[in-house]
């Protein structure tokens, strides 16, 4: 490979405990990168694993710990999309997720032209990017419409925000559970399904994200203490974060397969 580069940060290992609450956290990055990674072709996981050099998993959250430094600050806004008070995607933004995936995916279908550490660095981006945008509290409203600020949440008298709350949902009433568990546990869906999440561009999926993000905050419970919410409110939750991270796995291995499908 040309113009290789390895970049090894201890930092990056801290995947599975983490407790950040940037995107899905560490934990709900690592599953959906560990699922994305099972759903590879061949021909896929061989190139990634070249060019790589480490698992999805080890990548998943590279961009929340380097999104503040330097030349990387930019990407802050690229885990984002945004929608109108009306719930309807805001395709005018340029600087956001859905529309650098999109970006990116195109770029790297003439992957064999471009340098080897730019081909890296595209792969980090999508590894964390797409499961991202996925995540209910990443549809971002405008200012004075987000309806946010009447949740206060609790865990254990602590205060617990709304957007903290569902980055940590995967593993929500969930302890113990490994990303492996928690593959086993939902990843169980139908090749059909699998198809169906698939179909489209980024920008089909974000509109998706934007629809499903909707559907958050009638089954959050407002003013409520999380350890005490009733385990049908916490079936709804699980049901659709569940369902976020599938689809942005399984919409993240499409994007890899196509790049690398010759």
């Amino acid at each position: 490979m040309k113009n290789r580069f390895l970049i090894i940060v201890s930092t990056l290992v801290l995947f599975a405990g983490s407790t950040n609450v940037w995107a899905w956290n560490g934990y709900g990055h690592s599953c959906a990168a560990y699922i994305a990674e099972q759903h590879l072709t061949p021909e896929a996981k061989a190139k990634c694993e070249e060019y790589l050099q480490h698992s999805f998993v080890f990548h998943a959250s590279w961009m929340d710990k380097w999104r503040f430094i330097g030349a990387y600050k930019p990407t802050t806004i690229w885990h984002v999309i945004r929608a109108d008070e009306n719930w309807k995607l805001d395709e005018s933004e340029k600087r956001l997720a859905e529309y650098h995936t999109k970006r990116i995916w195109e770029e790297m279908k003439d992957y064999k032209n471009l340098p080897d550490s730019l081909v890296r660095q595209n792969l980090i981006y999508l590894i964390h990017m797409v499961p991202d945008f996925h995540c209910p509290v990443h549809v971002y409203l405008k200012k004075g419409q987000h309806p946010d600020k009447r949740y206060n949440l609790r865990k254990a008298g602590k205060k617990f925000g709304l957007h903290t709350f569902w980055d940590r949902s995967p593993g929500f009433h969930r302890e113990g559970w490994t990303m492996e568990k928690y593959a086993e546990e939902v990843d169980k869906i139908s090749p059909k399904l699998a198809k169906k999440y698939q179909k489209g561009d980024a920008i089909t999926w974000a509109k998706d994200a934007v629809k499903q993000a909707e559907r958050a905050y009638p089954i959050t419970p407002a003013d409520t203490e999380i350890t005490t919410i009733p385990p049908k409110t916490v079936k709804k939750i699980h049901a659709l974060s569940d369902e976020m991270i599938l689809k942005g796995a399984y919409r993240l291995a499409h994007i890899i397969n196509d790049i690398f499908k010759e």
